[in-house]
């Protein structure tokens, strides 16, 4: 080889170690910056255990909080969950005509004759109207999604059945986020993909995200991770994160499509995450529960431990949600 191309050679060797060395350092340190682990529960799945229990969800939120939970993850609102929270109400066409059947009398109505396929959407409040609305007509078009005025209530006709509009990402509630946050919470958010993503879309997302106010870091929802799967639009997720300085999480062994990349191009801000799934809490003794939270923490430096409930019990549901919390605390 020539004096001349071996040198060059050498050069970006060089380089690449370098780059490769900044990399790792600041991956290093955004992971040392959770000097210690970070126990983070979700707000949907904390609810459905006060529903399930009949149990009051701030005193719940307390608990948990006194427990060793430091952060929570909130999740965008769906369709059923702002029907769960009373925020709204909604029916299939089908539902819908039989409400008119008892209401055919009130001129009001008598002008409302749905459509097959459509679902009809009540608003309580005028801010999670205009909210809805943006997000639904960016996943579905502006075709798709039409005003449908109830007085004193806002409205929306939607083309599409219940089950099609079931897992749309509808942004981030104002009240569930300055409910957490005034718990002494720290807030993740879980920001979902959904397909055909644009470049506008993923910047729309994160203005909704800057709405929250401070965060701790955010985890994608969901199989995919933001702007999959294209390439660009996963770079341009990542270049996001880096302007804005969110740490996110990369969960462990669910091979989240389109993480890699966004990895790729803001490693310094990846934080490994790990979880048991809903389905393994199921079947899995606590004690195996606990063993592997502090496999995570001490063989592979795991930073953030994102805990599912027991939802089932031989005794209170409740107390032993709190005394896996506190031994999994206890442990590290």
């Amino acid at each position: 080889m020539p004096k001349k191309s071996y040198s060059i050679l050498i050069f970006f060797i060089i380089v690449a170690l370098v780059i490769s060395g900044i990399i790792s350092f600041h991956r290093s340190k955004m992971e040392s910056d959770f000097k210690q682990v970070e126990l983070v529960m979700s707000l949907n799945e904390l609810r459905e255990l006060c529903y399930q229990e009949g149990y009051d969800e701030n005193e719940w939120l307390v608990k948990i909080k006194n427990s060793g939970i430091n952060s929570i993850a909130i999740q965008e609102d769906t369709l059923e969950s702002l029907a769960l929270s009373e925020k709204i109400l909604y029916f299939s066409g089908q539902e819908f005509n039989k409400l008119n059947f008892f209401l055919k009398t009130i001129d009001l109505f008598e002008k409302y004759q749905s459509l097959p396929g459509e679902t009809y959407i009540i608003f309580k409040d005028k801010n999670d109207y205009f909210r809805i609305k943006d997000n639904l007509q960016r996943q579905l078009g502006e075709n798709l999604v039409r005003d449908l005025t109830i007085f004193p209530y806002k409205g929306l006709k939607v083309k599409g059945s219940e089950e099609k509009l079931a897992d749309l990402s509808l942004g981030f509630s104002e009240e569930d986020i300055e409910l957490v946050r005034n718990l002494g919470f720290q807030v993740i958010l879980r920001l979902k993909n959904f397909s055909p993503m644009n470049k506008e879309d993923i910047d729309f997302k994160f203005k909704e995200s800057d709405e929250a106010g401070k965060i701790s870091g955010i985890i994608f929802d969901g199989e995919t991770a933001l702007g999959y799967p294209f390439q660009e639009n996963l770079i341009f997720t990542a270049k996001i994160l880096k302007t804005k300085g969110y740490p996110f999480g990369i969960i462990e062994f669910t091979g989240q499509k389109g993480i890699e990349t966004i990895a790729q191009s803001a490693s310094e801000l990846a934080v490994r995450v790990h979880s048991i799934t809903k389905e393994e809490m199921v079947i899995i003794p606590k004690q195996e529960a606990l063993d592997r939270w502090i496999r995570a923490a001490k063989e592979r430096k795991v930073r953030i431990f994102y805990i599912k409930p027991f939802m089932k019990s031989d005794s209170d549901l409740i107390e032993e949600n709190l005394s896996y919390i506190r031994a999994i605390k206890e442990n590290l």
